[in-house]
């Protein structure tokens, strides 16, 4: 009985799917049609365009993009069609900018320079200058330019 049953209802389900294929209308098989026109390659008209038609068309320049790097750790990006980049280098006077085509924007700050002096005991001191504001003193101890430690000579008396 209940093999009938099921049977019964899968011949049943299956009728029901199959009704909307069957009962497929001319406009939708004109829409079928219509959608393979659209989808189909264009055909071949044997034609290349002229010289001059090519000439007519824009050029399409692809774009660089370019970055220079300040000596304050900050940065200036430019993009163009061309474009170059130079670093800060502030020990030779350079400060650093991005030019795209013929437009400079420079680093936003120009190099600056320090000079530090720490007092030595017994007596005396210890100096240092920096082209790149990289200055730090430590009385009685030492001074520091550019990474550069310049000791005073009797640095045993340094806090640490």
């Amino acid at each position: 009985m209940k093999r009938r049953m099921l049977l019964g209802f899968t011949a049943l389900a299956l009728a029901f799917f199959a009704l909307p294929a069957l009962a497929a209308t001319p406009t939708e098989l004109a829409g079928d049609a219509a959608l393979a026109a659209i989808f189909a390659p264009a055909p071949d008209l044997g034609t290349s365009p002229q010289p001059q038609d090519a000439a007519k068309r824009p050029r399409i320049t692809p774009k660089a993009d370019c970055l220079a790097h300040c000596w304050d750790g900050s940065t200036v990006s430019c993009s163009g069609s061309t474009c170059s980049a130079t670093d800060s280098n502030c020990s030779s006077g350079q400060r650093g900018s991005c030019t795209a085509d013929g437009v400079t924007t420079p680093c936003p700050v120009p190099c600056q320079s320090c000079t530090v002096t720490a007092t030595c005991l017994p007596s005396g001191s210890v100096t240092c200058s920096s082209t790149n504001n990289d200055c730090f003193k430590v009385n009685k101890c030492y001074v520091e330019c550019d990474g550069i430690l310049h000791w005073c000579p009797s640095h045993g008396v340094c806090p640490f």
